[in-house]
């Protein structure tokens, strides 16, 4: 079932136009150490920059605004000849398993100075509003924390962490 969909653009112009003036901090403001360090040898990093940052803005309005959630807990991940994936981090992934989230599906496109991406959120059925809490005012997450704090659940089955 879907439970979220999200689509966004992104002008590369816009991008080189950020890293030119903000060089590294933008760079490391919208990007994982991850993403930095499989994105190094890219020299069109705008074009990828570009891409990313589509890529999780549409996970975002999947997520109905995403409240609480930054640029590092998106995670795109990708590999030659196979479709990008999102990996969600700390109160992404808490935010997911409360929507019932099971699986992102994410296509990312560049074409003519533009980079689009659109984000489908699947689950069970058993969705949840982002916002809609417990009786007690607590939100409530399945999620467990591993060794290094950082939060993990069904959504992590059969990936590998980087």
């Amino acid at each position: 079932m879907i439970l979220g969909i999200g689509i966004d653009v992104c002008g590369i112009g816009r991008m080189e136009e950020a890293l030119a003036r903000w060089g590294e901090r933008f760079w490391e403001r919208v990007l994982s150490e991850p993403e930095r360090r499989s994105l190094a040898h890219r020299v069109d990093r705008a074009t990828a920059l570009a891409g990313r940052f589509a890529a999780k803005e549409a996970v975002v309005k999947a997520m109905a605004g995403a409240p609480g959630v930054s640029w590092h807990h998106l995670e795109v991940r990708g590999a030659p000849r196979m479709p990008p994936t999102m990996a969600l981090h700390g109160p992404a992934r808490a935010l997911a398993e409360r929507m019932g989230v099971q699986r992102v599906h994410l296509s990312i496109t560049h074409d003519a100075g533009v980079a689009a991406a659109v984000a489908i959120l699947e689950g069970d059925g058993e969705s949840r509003s982002p916002t809609e809490e417990d009786e007690d005012g607590e939100s409530r997450s399945s999620s467990e924390e591993d060794e290094d704090g950082e939060s993990r659940s069904s959504l992590d089955e059969g990936k590998e962490r980087s």
